[in-house]
């Protein structure tokens, strides 16, 4: 997994620098509106409000309450004060100021919207455990079945489990950062498969006697 773990940060890189230096920062409002709208679609108004709000707290805290923020603001944009004590270079790289305050801005959707993704994880997390404990189970009863028998348990089912699993996650995790709107529906759909796929894995684990 060492190589996929390096493509997966590149490709989170990649992809956040698209979104600084090339997104517009109206584009993912309009994203988080419209995710908004599936999301109360898919599960109803008081499960929206309750991912608002608990998007809103984390990103007061980790934004707004930590100065982060603040500080990135005041380091890119001088203040109205230092504009005027800057004799003769008031106006000085107005069009810069303009475009870091929109990428700030676009930065700003970027993480908002990931917490938004984490809150709608959070809450299918507790159904998905109905899913993965039964998994597991069968899993673990299957590879003791095995144990006793002539049953094969198959490397390349487990292997290929593991990788694919491990893949789904990294690409769930790329998915919370893209600036569109994701239907609420694939956060389930990617952990049911994952919970599917550890229970094979676990049924296919080498023999020990």
């Amino acid at each position: 997994m060492k190589k996929p773990l390096w493509l997966v940060a590149w490709l989170l890189v990649i992809e956040i620098l698209v979104i600084l230096l090339l997104v517009p920062g109206d584009w993912t409002d309009k994203a988080i509106e419209k995710e908004s709208a599936l999301v109360e679609a898919s599960l109803g108004s008081e499960s929206r409000y309750w991912i608002r709000e608990q998007a809103e707290s984390w990103y007061q805290s980790v934004m707004i309450d930590s100065g982060f923020y603040e500080g990135m603001y005041y380091t890119l944009i001088p203040t109205e004060e230092q504009r005027k004590n800057s004799r003769g270079m008031e106006n000085m790289g107005t069009w810069w100021f303009v475009w870091a305050k929109g990428r700030m801005e676009a930065l700003a959707n970027v993480v908002y919207q990931f917490m938004t993704r984490t809150a709608l994880f959070m809450t299918w997390a507790p159904y998905m455990l109905i899913l993965l404990l039964p998994a597991i189970y069968d899993g673990m009863m299957t590879w003791r079945i095995k144990r006793t028998n002539f049953d094969y348990a198959s490397p390349i089912i487990h292997r290929y489990g593991i990788r694919f699993t491990g893949y789904l996650v990294l690409g769930l995790g790329i998915a919370f950062f893209a600036p569109i709107a994701l239907n609420p529906i694939i956060i389930p759909i990617v952990m049911m498969i994952c919970c599917v796929l550890i229970g094979l894995t676990m049924g296919n684990l080498q023999k020990r006697v």
